[in-house]
């Protein structure tokens, strides 16, 4: 299954259970040139917060949405134990890595060096990013299709669906715990929620123009035209290029020649 289609199979499992449970969805913008509004600021001045890091047609992702999804992404790295105190998602601080190496040399066995450290860190952190960015661009991939479509859900559908999910999902005190440990909002699993229900949406008008395929065909092909038509207007600034950029190149081969 493809990070597109975990975000739009409406079947696999409900948006709020998913986006608990370790985001597992892999899974807001102006005009002018795309590739002239994505622009860094220093991460210590001001402007910093609402540098657009990704573009995807009208709608951007700021750095201050990426950091707090990453903090997300770092407390949902591991399922949270099920009793007992809540561990502090680690902290990663690149480039240079230092308190996760600290962390690690606190923790990890003896005999590996600090680079051996540090290359693990940037490995993981690489990880998070991955999920992360997979999560917010496919998640507007779909807004934006939906409103080229005409299609919506209001606020007040998307807190019904929530609602009704979390009430035959958890109890009062099994939500809380699961909120608190992957760091999430209310407002970030009702995003996840609106993700899902569109996707539902789209894929049920794609359906009705391929009548005579399977449901997993139909799904399949619905990624692939998803990803063909949003790939080239997803812009993302250096240090933040993923598969889902039009940027991203695929690495060469180490026995490429």
């Amino acid at each position: 299954m493809t990070r597109t289609e975990s975000n739009i199979r409406c079947r696999v499992a409900p948006a709020l259970v998913a986006a608990l449970v370790g985001l597992t969805l892999s899974a807001c913008g102006g005009g002018g040139s795309p590739d002239a509004a994505i622009q860094h600021g220093d991460a210590r001045s001001g402007r910093a917060a609402s540098t657009v890091i990704v573009r995807v047609g009208g709608s951007t992702v700021t750095r201050l949405m990426y950091d707090h999804w990453m903090t997300i992404g770092a407390a949902t790295v591991t399922a949270p134990p099920a009793r007992g105190a809540l561990l502090k998602p680690l902290a990663y601080e690149p480039p240079a890595f230092a308190a996760c190496v600290a962390h690690l040399q606190a923790s990890a066995r003896r005999g590996r060096t600090a680079a051996q450290l540090k290359a693990a860190c940037k490995e993981t952190y690489a990880g998070i990013q991955a999920r992360i960015l997979a999560f917010l661009i496919t998640g507007y991939w779909l807004r934006e299709q939906a409103a080229e479509q005409g299609q919506t859900v209001t606020p007040v559908e998307v807190r019904k669906k929530f609602d009704e999910e979390r009430r035959a999902h958890y109890t009062a005190a099994s939500f809380r715990r699961l909120r608190e440990a992957s760091r999430q909002t209310v407002p970030d699993l009702e995003f996840a929620e609106q993700t899902q229900m569109l996707s539902t949406k789209l894929v049920e008008d794609f359906t009705k123009t391929h009548p005579h395929e399977t449901e997993a065909a139909t799904i399949a092909t619905f990624n692939r035209t998803i990803r063909a038509t949003w790939l080239s207007r997803t812009h993302c600034a250096s240090g933040y290029v993923v598969p889902d950029c039009k940027q991203y190149r695929r690495p060469k081969s180490a026995t490429s020649k």
